[in-house]
């Protein structure tokens, strides 16, 4: 009996053990199991979470250096010490190279700048000089030359309308034509393929429409050029007509441009319906370089 107790107590222990360690092999099986899913579930979803969390609360990176910075400063540096034919050059040149730069409106209005300067004080020489002939008026040597008669009368400082034959007058090629860039609300003189200046505008017509309207690219030409002063209109071959108040037309409806004055007591003489306003000091310029007939694009 004792050896019957003894068999039975073998077995139940041998089967105990069996069924301990199966039960065993299924707990570590699940826990195989159970901790590969946390393990994938932490590196796919919890850790980058903590991740993101972490990074939101760090300062934000240091953005590179901006190349064209420098650049543009060592144009500057040029345009203070140098001619300004090497300044041009060097301002061209950062423009090509950086066509995106921050500083690419600050670099036209330098090239402007430069262009105006170098234009309005120009020197005769055998490629700008015309030699008045007998008969000759200011308005046959404008039409000769293609250079308007009020550029004519400024250029040469004329303090009145006559000239004598044998006088040498400054008449350089002038193929300027105006170009009003709707997107950065700014007027634009090419000569040629360049651009000579860049003007901003005081107003725009339909600049405060929400959303912003954007008319198709066209083209037109000025047929119109008024100046007035406190005393009256003023005529182009005046020398007055430099300071003047001055609308200019083209055909591109509801864009023509004017004078604006800060003086809210002034009389402006300003296109009907819509039109553009820029300072006098830029107005004067645009009036005196751009003549009747002279093309009008607007982008």
């Amino acid at each position: 009996m004792l050896k019957g107790f003894r068999f039975r107590l073998v077995i139940f222990t041998a089967t105990f053990t069996s069924v301990l360690l199966r039960l065993f092999i299924i707990l570590l099986l699940a826990a195989s199991v159970f901790g590969g899913a946390y393990y994938a579930v932490k590196r796919l979803y919890i850790e980058p979470e903590r991740r993101l969390v972490a990074d939101k609360k760090l300062p934000p990176p240091t953005p590179p250096p901006d190349p064209s910075l420098g650049e543009f400063a060592r144009c500057e540096e040029i345009r203070r010490t140098a001619q300004p034919a090497e300044a041009l050059i060097a301002l061209e040149r950062f423009l090509k190279e950086f066509p995106e730069s921050k500083k690419r409106d600050a670099a036209l209005d330098a090239i402007g700048e430069i262009n105006s300067a170098v234009f309005f004080a120009m020197k005769p020489d055998e490629t700008n000089t015309y030699i008045v002939k007998s008969g000759d008026s200011l308005g046959r040597i404008a039409s000769r030359t293609k250079v308007p008669a009020e550029l004519l009368v400024y250029l040469n400082q004329l303090k009145k309308e006559t000239v004598h034959p044998g006088q040498r007058l400054l008449a350089p090629a002038c193929d300027f034509r105006l170009v009003l860039q709707q997107r950065a609300k700014r007027i634009v003189i090419y000569r040629g393929d360049k651009i000579f200046r860049q003007y901003p505008t005081l107003t725009w017509p339909g600049a405060n429409k929400k959303p912003v309207i954007i008319l198709p690219k066209q083209s037109g030409k000025v047929t119109d050029k008024i100046a007035t002063n406190d005393k009256g209109g003023v005529r182009p071959t005046e020398f007055a007509y430099f300071s003047a108040r001055h609308v200019l037309i083209h055909n591109i409806s509801g864009h023509s441009l004017y004078s604006h004055s800060d003086d809210p007591s002034a009389t402006m003489q300003r296109p009907a319906g819509a039109s553009i306003a820029l300072t006098a000091a830029a107005m004067s310029e645009i009036a005196v370089l751009i003549p009747k007939g002279a093309p009008v694009t607007m982008e």
